[in-house]
This record gives structure tokens, sequence and C-alpha cells, in this order.
């Protein structure tokens, strides 16, 4: 069963346009409960770099997170895609970005705010 804030590599092609392309680091967003016996997964791409955008949540690498670089999720790019496109693992998201990805995901849809 795959897990909500699990790193995994993702095959994102075929593409269209700006969409985030080629095989990527992939954080699933979605809850375990949704993720159980699920055959589609939302997730968000892992790219390089540090980004000061408010939809993007910048990470550190750690033995935890596998990653081998300062990198950022872009929650912009949120995709629903089917699990035969789920490659390895990488890592573990840590739960300390949690609130960040809440945060990002309250801009992007305008939710949550009075």
């Amino acid at each position: 069963m795959y897990k909500q804030l699990e790193i995994r590599w993702i095959d994102l092609n075929p593409t269209r346009g700006a969409e985030t392309q080629k095989k990527r680091p992939c954080v699933i967003i979605q809850s375990d409960p949704v993720n159980q016996g699920s055959q589609t997964f939302i997730v968000a791409p892992i790219l390089p770099g540090h980004k000061e955008w408010p939809f993007a949540v910048n990470i550190n690498p750690t033995a935890q997170n596998g990653l081998d670089k300062e990198r950022h999720i872009n929650l912009k790019q949120l995709r629903a895609v089917d699990k035969s496109r789920i490659e390895n693992r990488q890592g573990v998201l840590e739960k300390d970005y949690i609130e960040s990805i809440k945060e990002a995901l309250k801009i992007i849809f305008d939710i949550g705010y009075d």
C-alpha cells in the first residue's frame, strides 16, 4: 500500500504544455484511508532548488526523505496518477512539512480563509 507523504518516483509522461514532465520524485498527498485500495493517487512533483512561491514548499535533504539536495514541492502541479505510473520509493517526507503543504493548498484553492 502506498502511504501519504511517501516520496516515489513517478513517470509523469506523456504531458502537455507546461505540465511537469518526465520521471520525477513526487510526494503522495492524499490520505491513507483514500489510498487504501485506490487505483489512483494525488501526487505533487518535487523539483530542484528553493522557490519563494506561495504554492511551493521548500524541503531540505535528509536520510529519511532520501533527497540529494534542496528541492521544492510544486503544489500547483498536483496530479492524479494511476498506480501503474508509480515506481520505486525514494523516502518519506517528514511530518514537519504538513502545515506548509496545507497552507499552500489553501492558497491554491482559495479555501479556509474568511
